[in-house]
Order: C-alpha cells, then sequence, then structure tokens
C-alpha cells in the first residue's frame, strides 16, 4: 500500500492541473504557468513568448461567461437541438442496455452450459470493441450506432425462427447479438460526451446512464413474457433495438467536430432552422471581419495557443 500511495503521489506531481479548469476558477496565471510548461515539454519554447495572460483570457472569454451561469437538467429539455439530442440518446441507452441485459440473463435457453456461455459472452466484448473503434473511426459515430443496434436486432429476430434443437446456430447467434449491444454500448458512451456541451457534459452523461440503468432493470421483467409467447421476449428486446437504432439516425455526426463548449453552440451547430443557421453565419462572418481588422500578431498568437 504505501509503494501504491508513492506512485499515487508522483504521478499527481507530474500530471497539471487542467488550464480550463484553472481559468474557470479566476486562476489564469497558473493556468499560462501549465500552458508554458506543456509548450516546453512538446518542444515549442517560441509559444511561451507568444501565449500571454490577454491572450488566454481572450481564447476563453466564451467559456468563462458561461461558467457564471448555473445549468441544471432541465437545460438537457429547454432549446430545440439539445432536445433533440437528449430524446435520441435516451432510447439509445435504455434500449442498448435493455438488450445487453436481456440476452446476458437469460443463457440457459440455448442448451449450452450456462458457465461456458458466461465464458464466451464475456469474450466477445473484446473484439466487439475493437471493431466498434474501428468503425467509429472511419464510418463515424450516427452510422456506427445505428448499425450496431440494427444488427443486434436483426440477430436477435433471426434466434427467433431457429430451432432449439440447433444449440450452436442459436448461441453463435446470442454471442453476436451480444457483440453488438456490447459495441453499440462503446459507442454511445464516446458519441454522448461529444454530444453535450462542456457545460452540460457530465449531466447529461448521468441522465442518459440513469436511462440506462432504468433499461437493466426493465430487461429481467420481460423474459416473463416467455410464459404467454416464447418468441414474445426475443421480439421486445429487438424491437427496442429498431426503434433505438431510428432515433440514433437522427443524431448529428460528431466525427472530426469540435467539442461543442457552450448550449448556444449546439443551437448553431446542428439546428436545421434555416434563421438559426444563417444567424450563426452572420456572427462567424462578424467575428472574422473584426479579427482581421485587429492586430495580425494577436491572431498568431491566438493560433499558437490553438496548436497546444
Amino acid at each position: 500500500r504505501l509503494t501504491e500511495l508513492l506512485c499515487v503521489c508522483l504521478l499527481c506531481w507530474w500530471y497539471s492541473e487542467s488550464a480550463r479548469w484553472l481559468v474557470l476558477n479566476g486562476q489564469s496565471k497558473e493556468a499560462l504557468k501549465h500552458i508554458h510548461r506543456v509548450a516546453r515539454i512538446n518542444g515549442k519554447p517560441e509559444m511561451v513568448d507568444k501565449i500571454t495572460l490577454e491572450v488566454l483570457e481572450s481564447h476563453m472569454q466564451k467559456e468563462v461567461q458561461s461558467s457564471k451561469s448555473t445549468f441544471t437538467a432541465y437545460d438537457l429539455l429547454r432549446t430545440p437541438v439539445m432536445r433533440r439530442i437528449s430524446v435520441c440518446l435516451v432510447a439509445v441507452w435504455f434500449s442498448t442496455s435493455f438488450a445487453y441485459y436481456g440476452l446476458a440473463m437469460d443463457l440457459q435457453k440455448f442448451g449450452v452450459d450456462i458457465y461456458v456461455m458466461q465464458c464466451i459472452f464475456g469474450a466477445v466484448d473484446f473484439p466487439a470493441k475493437l471493431v466498434a473503434l474501428m468503425m467509429l473511426s472511419f464510418l463515424g459515430r450516427r452510422i456506427t450506432q445505428s448499425t450496431c443496434l440494427f444488427m443486434s436486432a436483426i440477430v436477435i429476430f433471426a434466434n427467433i425462427f431457429i430451432a432449439k434443437e440447433y444449440h450452436t446456430v442459436r448461441t453463435t447467434l446470442a454471442v453476436l447479438g451480444k457483440g453488438f449491444t456490447s459495441s453499440s454500448f462503446t459507442c454511445v458512451y464516446l458519441y454522448t460526451g461529444e454530444l453535450y456541451p462542456t457545460v452540460l457534459r457530465q449531466t447529461g452523461m448521468g441522465f442518459t446512464s440513469t436511462m440506462s440503468r432504468i433499461g437493466s432493470m426493465a430487461a429481467p421483467a420481460v423474459l416473463i413474457l416467455d410464459e404467454v409467447l416464447p418468441a414474445l421476449p426475443s421480439i421486445v428486446y429487438g424491437g427496442a433495438a429498431v426503434i433505438a437504432g431510428v432515433f440514433a439516425l437522427f443524431l448529428p455526426e460528431t466525427l472530426n467536430v469540435p467539442l461543442p463548449e457552450t448550449v448556444d453552440d449546439v443551437e448553431e451547430k446542428w439546428s436545421k432552422e434555416p434563421h438559426v443557421q444563417k444567424q450563426a453565419e452572420k456572427e462567424s462572418v462578424a467575428l472574422k471581419d473584426m479579427k482581421e481588422d485587429g492586430e495580425e500578431c494577436e491572431d498568431g498568437k491566438t493560433s499558437g495557443l490553438n496548436a497546444l
């Protein structure tokens, strides 16, 4: 334990405090010191002279203004784009967890030793997550999320039509379904953090993951529908995945898109209303003109800050 404590202390000494957090808490000078240290470590000592206190504070002016406001869970639903994102994510989180635990909690119906099935179900998560990461990088977040949900639904529905004596086929399909739902979990964790703005990111993550827990609690209750119709639980699990896949298609794409900092950023970036987009474009053009009319050296310093 003493060794672990010493390792933790050494790591704490090595890591710098978040510059964003320091600026938002009125410690801009301390933040500037850490940024200069990072610049030297990154082999860019020339940035030390370019990044001044004025440049840092002007670069984070929007975030500083937002930090003075208090945000609650109500802000997740208050504006149109945030409301659309939150509703879609609730459906995705709920259905992903619902189908995931629905498959994992009904191992005995596949006719294979439940301990062996548990090992297989656990092992499939590793390749599933690797596949999800590759899909996220090449296909984007929205397509990956929707594809994983639709594929898990197809596999669940397919198992309905396989006779019970075909244990190997049923087990293979169940493992594939578990893999796709696991990939969906990997995607939605990343996707949610990229959709919500900085000022509401943790609130949004907490809200949507709560819906996931509700889905996991509801999953075992559906298994009793087996007494009414043997195929009914699979129909419910697969149907939930299909509905969530459709909802995922209404989410905006975030691949190679800068993270939004405020609620206004979300509304301007992903609003489908023409007048909102035009207003955002006008503000962007006006800001660009102001920068061009300003001091060129100041622009160079801001670019140097971004390069870090």
